[in-house]
């Protein structure tokens, strides 16, 4: 009966995303966690960000603020791009692109630079670090499944993991993030990789994560960089777990 009802709800929720004009469901599971921790910054901000590879007058980078790893079909850099308010369009409002949209495939999303390759490989975080720094850090990114649950949560640690190694080179001073990662017993453990990292860390499983799914995320909020004191010292396992 509850498997059921579970299936119905999360059917409602590709409804609801269809009738949205969103690309997948997984927007709501970004929803969730905006309205929670406030990853994003506020609509139409460009300020506050450390100067980028291009920067106006005042300082202000005019890069993207947001990097959305692993962002097919896109739910994720639509909400970021609406959220924003921002505008990609060639010889459009003149506003800067919200999102960098990374994925292994080709990508075409309104307000954002869509770039195709494997984060984990050097030459794309290469390609990536000439648009840092961002503000944000989103990764929806999950491993090619076997469906041996050791053997794809070990694949999911390794894609977390590659993505704290580069925060130095993509993620500003002050920063949030937000990871995929599949549950299997390494969660604790990069947790305390985040909280040596960010001021604070949480592990939060969306509401809109489907019943028989293993997946939760990774927050850290205030990148402060590996081996310096956090501000605050706040860390915690928060959420839905």
């Amino acid at each position: 009966m509850g498997g059921k009802q579970g299936r119905r709800r999360q059917d409602h929720l590709a409804r609801r995303a269809q009738s949205e004009g969103y690309h997948a469901r997984s927007v709501y599971k970004l929803q969730a966690i905006q309205r929670k921790f406030r990853v994003l910054p506020a609509r139409g901000d460009t300020t506050g960000r450390a100067p980028g590879r291009g920067s106006d007058a005042a300082g202000r980078a005019l890069g993207p603020g947001v990097l959305d790893l692993g962002a097919a079909p896109g739910s994720w850099t639509q909400f970021v791009v609406e959220h924003m308010g921002r505008d990609a369009s060639p010889g459009g409002s003149g506003s800067a692109p919200a999102v960098l949209a990374v994925d292994l495939q080709e990508l075409d999303l309104p307000g954002a630079i869509c770039l195709q390759g494997d984060f984990t490989e050097p030459e794309t975080a290469m390609r990536i670090r000439a648009h840092a720094p961002f503000r944000v850090v989103l990764s929806d990114a999950a491993p090619a499944t076997t469906g041996n649950r050791v053997v794809d949560t070990g694949r999911s640690e390794v894609l977390v993991e590659s993505i704290l190694a580069h925060l130095p080179e993509w993620l500003a001073p002050g920063g949030n993030l937000v990871c995929k990662l599949f549950q299997g017993g390494g969660e604790q453990a990069l947790l305390g990789s985040l909280r040596a990292r960010f001021s604070a860390a949480h592990l939060h499983r969306p509401e809109a994560v489907r019943r028989e799914s293993f997946e939760t995320y990774l927050v850290g909020l205030g990148y402060h960089g590996p081996g310096e004191p956090a501000r605050n010292g706040a860390a915690s396992s928060g959420g839905n777990q």
